[in-house]
């Protein structure tokens, strides 16, 4: 991406800061290497994150997902998260690569 456009995308993106509620867990995101994808790599981390909310007295845990990775929000649902916003920006693509992202949230017993 270069420097100069790595930047400008996050200080445009800085725009989009998400705050937690009260006892919730904002998961800022997770990455599984293309080489090893299919796994169960991603399942075991979100996993990882839903038993450290839980541990740690969250009550539930929210995460965005972009449009173009319908891979992790057909995970995401699995696991039950359930979409609550959605949010388009398509003349923001050719800077950050997606036009639209989806709020998802997992409330935890």
């Amino acid at each position: 991406m270069g420097l100069i456009k790595g930047t400008w995308a996050c200080a445009v993106l800085a725009l989009f800061e998400r705050k937690a509620a009260p006892n919730e867990l904002v998961m800022d995101g997770i990455a599984v290497d293309s080489a090893i994808r299919g796994q169960g790599i991603g399942s075991q981390l979100l996993d990882a994150i839903i038993d450290y909310a839980q541990a740690h007295g969250f009550e539930s845990v929210r995460l965005d997902v972009i449009d173009s990775n319908p891979r992790a929000r057909k995970l995401y649902q699995a696991k039950g998260f359930v979409a609550t916003k959605e949010e388009r920006f398509p003349h923001l693509k050719w800077l950050i690569g997606f036009s639209g992202a989806t709020t998802m949230v997992k409330v935890l017993n």
